[in-house]
């Protein structure tokens, strides 16, 4: 019996996350880059034997065994089997090196990871566009979710991208391709803390109003900043200037997503800022989880034990996107 394992990194959206959302896109042009990280999302799965008495066995943060699909609680278990192996009896397990629901694109790694694995057992090939448009669809579609689609692009085909998006459903993807030393020192001023700040789910249903006119603007100045760090890594440029602009992008968060930036994630960034960051943003949708600071090399080492209350962890750029490694 065939056994299928998919890898899938986690993403960081660094500028224009908000962009890439379809709620702006398909009215709106977006610029998002976002970067891959060597931390991943593992699926397991196979086609189970038929002497189990279950059709389903589900392991992830919890176990389930069902016999129909609808029995499945897991939403994109579930929807996923219906939509890509509604004939089948199946086992997935599901091993993720970081915490979902917090900020880091752990849903749609898992989408994308999932969907990839049950394409694979059914000897479907794909490529990852194909991955990344069907999950873009998937969670909106089938799922109903409200994601940024860097997300699924970002997991699908892993490196650091400007992703442009709209007007409409079309998207295009310019891989930026680093030397070995800008890349290290890329790498060496970003750092990764998990605040442990529970996050607030955003309410979507404000974040394009009271003030149009003034959301607009900020929405076409976070798409610059996109822009212009796409500029600046194209000609590795000197990377003094990131923290400023992580400061302005975190900034125009607060104002597009007043609803979850609460006074425990205002004092978690002033913290990083104290201890030595020359930038930080909370990722996602700014309600807690992780945070990402921008830090001097040479001060590095002194940030992370100066926040060592709260949990760091150490990141590269994956290059590879959604993989097959068995």
């Amino acid at each position: 019996m065939e056994l299928i394992i998919t890898r899938t990194p986690y993403r960081i959206s660094i500028f224009g996350d908000e962009t890439g959302l379809p709620y702006w896109y398909l009215e709106n042009s977006g610029a998002v880059v976002s970067l891959a990280i060597n931390k991943y999302s593992y699926v397991t799965l196979r086609e189970l034997p038929p002497f189990f008495h279950n059709r389903f066995r589900l392991s992830y943060s919890k176990i389930e065994l069902a016999n129909s699909t609808a029995d499945i609680e897991h939403p994109a278990i579930r929807e996923g089997f219906r939509e890509y192996a509604n004939d089948l009896a199946l086992e997935l397990l599901h091993l993720g090196e970081l915490p979902a629901k917090s900020g880091i694109g752990s849903s749609s790694a898992f989408t994308v990871g999932m969907i990839h694995a049950l394409k694979a057992l059914q000897g479907i090939p794909t490529n990852p566009r194909e991955l990344a448009e069907e999950a873009i669809v998937f969670e909106r579609d089938n799922l109903a979710e409200t994601v940024g689609s860097q997300d699924q692009i970002t997991s699908s085909f892993g490196g650091i991208n400007l992703l442009k998006f709209g007007v409409g459903n079309h998207w295009s993807l310019e891989p930026i391709n680093l030397s070995p030393s800008y890349r290290k020192d890329f790498e060496g001023r970003l750092v990764l803390i998990f605040s442990g700040i529970k996050r607030i789910s955003p309410v979507f249903s404000n974040f394009f109003s009271p003030n149009p006119d003034k959301m607009s603007s900020l929405m076409q100045r976070t798409e610059e900043l996109a822009l212009e760090f796409y500029a600046l890594l194209s000609q590795e440029g000197s990377l003094n200037i990131v923290g400023e602009m992580l400061n302005e992008s975190w900034k125009i968060k607060k104002i597009l997503h007043p609803s979850t930036i609460t006074a425990s994630v205002e004092e978690f960034i002033q913290t990083g800022i104290e201890n030595g960051a020359e930038g930080g943003k909370a990722l996602g949708n700014g309600g807690g989880g992780f945070f990402l600071f921008w830090v001097n090399p040479n001060l590095k080492e002194d940030f992370i034990k100066r926040m060592s209350s709260s949990i760091h962890v150490s990141v590269q750029i994956s290059l590879e996107g959604t993989t097959r490694i068995l």
